[in-house]
């Protein structure tokens, strides 16, 4: 509702925590040096054999800062939440600090790099302490600001009914940030009776206006009522107060409501699962380097199980599948071939022997499948090739698994808003159980996911799917 004022707010205090993090370096360097002269010769060659100019340590204030930023961002501590107590924001600051500690650390000890620990350990330390207290500072001053009358902002609510109140308990909630409710007008024309904080009717309003301070004025009506809003709007414009519309009254029980611009045409836009568009860049990036690195690591696996592949069975090495991706858009699936030459052909003599309901095929002892198949399918090496998908960007490291054209026609309505996510490798399906649950709740647990969607669901499937690829659990 307020989201341009909490977005400049976090934007000046990652500015804020940006120039605390480059600043907390000079400080640490210069508590090093002073502590050379402090310790023992012998205990301070041990800490650190050579001490260089700061300029040499340049590019660790870089990397640090870059890396607190993303640790920060990726925990949540900018996101654009005005309910995050205080305390949440500076355990998310520290845990950051810690995790650029860690990852300082392990670059040293990987790349062998002769850092000094203690100036590591000063910077961190300085760095996570002044970001910490700035928070809490900021954090109190805020609350002083919110009870001085001064500089509250006082809102006055159009509407008296239970949709009304709410957007009044709403803002309550808000407090600190300086939001007060003046009052409530009532669009029914009825007398204020005995709720106090009814300070009169729509046409009572210029006066209101009048006696009163008013910041701004938020229209929370019905449908029948919005015949009124052209002279709310219009006497607001006239007295220069802002004004909002509480758009409550579409139906969104099933969706996320957003306003955006088109030019300087309003649009409201109705999304399925919620928009995290920064969010899905970097989940992009990740997919495409973890995609290429993992193709180039396993190349000469590649080779040798082709090789497997080619001398136990006819056919091809690679597999190609038509599958159906986002919002259904149609692209080629690439796995190692684990069934035996003609296999979709002979479906339909066995298809009969279906272990699994709805639309998807899943047999336990499929007769299709190549004995080298099976250890392929249960150790999940034939979908290996999907890599080559993920890299291309049609497929997901982690997102529902691609369906064949032929099963998305028989979806019923509910079931389809899996296909607005890309597909995935791996999927809570597969960590859950796999072929071991039934597809209405292999449906559920999709649309689970696009409902839950962050980057942390998607790193924590993606750890709990190694024991179940080691284990082969719930393969067929």
């Amino acid at each position: 509702m307020f989201r341009e004022h909490a977005k400049l707010f976090n934007r000046l205090q990652f500015v804020a925590d940006m120039l605390i993090t480059c600043a907390a370096f000079p400080l640490a360097f210069w508590s090093r040096l002073h502590l050379s002269k402090v310790l023992p010769a012998d205990l301070d060659s041990l800490l650190n054999p050579v001490l260089l100019p700061i300029q040499q340590y340049l590019w660790i204030v870089v990397l640090a800062t870059i890396c607190w930023a993303a640790a920060a961002s990726s925990l949540g501590l900018y996101r654009i939440s005005m309910r995050r107590s205080s305390w949440g924001k500076v355990r998310i600051a520290l845990e950051s600090s810690i995790i650029v500690w860690l990852f300082l650390g392990f670059l040293s000890f990987a790349l062998k790099l002769d850092l000094s620990r203690p100036l590591i350990a000063l910077f961190i330390s300085y760095q996570a302490a002044v970001i910490a207290i700035s928070r809490m500072l900021i954090a109190v001053r805020r609350r002083h600001l919110a009870h001085s009358s001064k500089h509250c902002r006082n809102i006055l609510i159009i509407g008296t009914m239970a949709k009304a109140r709410k957007m009044g308990g709403l803002i309550s909630r808000y407090s600190d940030w300086g939001l007060r409710i003046l009052g409530y007008i009532d669009v029914n024309g009825s007398p204020p009776g005995e709720m106090s904080d009814v300070l009169g009717t729509v046409a009572d309003l210029p006066q209101i206006i009048e006696n009163n301070i008013v910041d701004e004025i938020i229209f929370v009506g019905d449908r029948p009522s919005l015949d009124l809003l052209d002279k709310i709007l219009e006497l607001c414009k006239e007295q220069g107060i802002r004004t909002r519309v509480a758009a409550d009254f579409f139906p969104t029980k099933v969706t996320n409501l957003s306003m955006e611009f088109l030019e300087n045409v309003p649009v409201i836009t109705f999304s399925p699962a919620p928009e995290h568009g920064f969010s899905l860049l970097i989940k992009r990036f990740l997919d495409a380097v973890i995609s290429a690195v993992l193709l180039a690591v396993l190349l000469p696996f590649f080779v040798i199980i082709g090789l497997l592949v080619k001398l136990t069975s006819k056919g091809p090495i690679i597999y190609r599948q038509t599958r159906c991706g986002l919002y259904g858009r149609k692209f080629t699936l690439y796995k190692i071939r684990s069934m035996r030459e003609g296999a979709e052909d002979v479906l339909w003599e066995i298809k009969h022997l279906n272990e699994m309901d709805g639309p998807v095929f899943k047999m336990r002892n499929d007769p299709r499948v190549t004995p080298l198949g099976r250890f392929l399918r249960k150790s999940s090496i034939d979908e290996w090739p999907q890599f080559w998908n993920v890299l291309k960007g049609d497929m997901s490291l982690v997102g529902p698994r691609a369906p064949l054209p032929d099963e998305v026609k028989e979806y019923t309505r509910w079931q389809r808003r899996r296909l607005s996510v890309k597909p995935g490798i791996t999927c809570l399906w597969q960590v859950s159980g796999r072929n071991e649950i039934d597809f209405h709740e292999w449906m559920k647990l999709d649309l689970h996911y696009i409902d839950n969607w962050s980057l942390s669901l998607d790193f924590k499937i993606l750890l709990r799917t190694f024991p179940v690829v080691l284990f082969g659990k719930g393969a067929r």
